[in-house]
């Protein structure tokens, strides 16, 4: 009885390691592909070619071409001239929107490689666990950090002060007004990095919405996930380095 007792201990002994070390795995694989699945958020590069509305511009030009009678064919391109330049327009806006959404290019830990990038426009910062370094661009600036030199970060993201207006005068005049606003909090708004440096004591950098408008609810929400999702990358980063020294 006591071998046998002894035999079932060692067995529920060796489940359990094995459970530990399963769950160990999993929860290895499940960071690793949480990592991956953040890498593969690409937008996809717009096209303007790929406009349905250009493709529709197209279309009604050559179905007048070589549908309709000859003696007509003058009169009906020049009836769809304004038509036409109010698509191609609608079409350029549309795409001028989606090239700006996919700008943004992230490359968070790829293959566990130690490094998280984030770029925008002409700002970028890039942390390098395995030298414990933070290098941050803005424009023609760059310059490097220990960790040790970091002294915080966070995020700020403007938006509102837009007016609206009922009549055409007063919209005519709010169009200028609420583009200024929108520039205006687009400017102020992004990941904000305190530092040890009395030349450049604090970095801004740019952030963009990888969906939707920045003055639009839909942008509003997305760039504000990419800046939380980056606070908490600074956490999990430069924090754990200060805590293991």
């Amino acid at each position: 009885m006591i071998c046998l007792s002894f035999e079932l201990v060692q067995k529920c002994v060796v489940k359990a390691v094995t459970n530990q070390l399963v769950m160990s795995d999993f929860k290895l694989k499940v960071h690793k592909m949480d990592t991956a699945a953040l890498n593969s958020q690409k937008v996809r590069k717009p096209s303007f070619f790929r406009s349905i509305r250009l493709w529709i511009v197209v279309l009604v030009i050559v179905w007048i071409l070589t549908d309709s009678n000859p003696k007509d064919t003058t009169g009906f391109l020049f009836m769809w001239t304004l038509p036409a330049f109010f698509l191609l327009l609608t079409a350029y806006v549309s795409y001028t929107h989606k090239r700006a959404n996919a700008s943004t290019i992230d490359l968070l830990n790829v293959n566990d490689n130690g490094l998280w990038s984030h770029e925008f426009q002409n700002t970028k910062m890039t942390i390098d666990t395995n030298r414990e370094l933070l290098t941050l661009e803005a424009g023609k600036r760059k310059k490097a950090y220990k960790f040790s030199d970091v002294k915080g970060w966070r995020y700020h993201l403007a938006n509102g002060g837009e007016i609206v207006a009922l009549d055409m005068v007063g919209m005519l005049g709010s169009k200028g007004h609420n583009n200024l606003t929108r520039l205006k909090n687009f400017e102020n708004s992004g990941f904000f990095i305190e530092v040890k440096d009395i030349e450049i004591p604090e970095w801004q950098i740019k952030f963009h919405p990888r969906k939707g408008r920045f003055h639009h609810e839909r942008g509003i929400r997305d760039t504000e996930m990419q800046l939380k999702q980056w606070c908490e990358i600074f956490d999990q980063t430069l924090n754990k380095s200060t805590e293991t020294h």
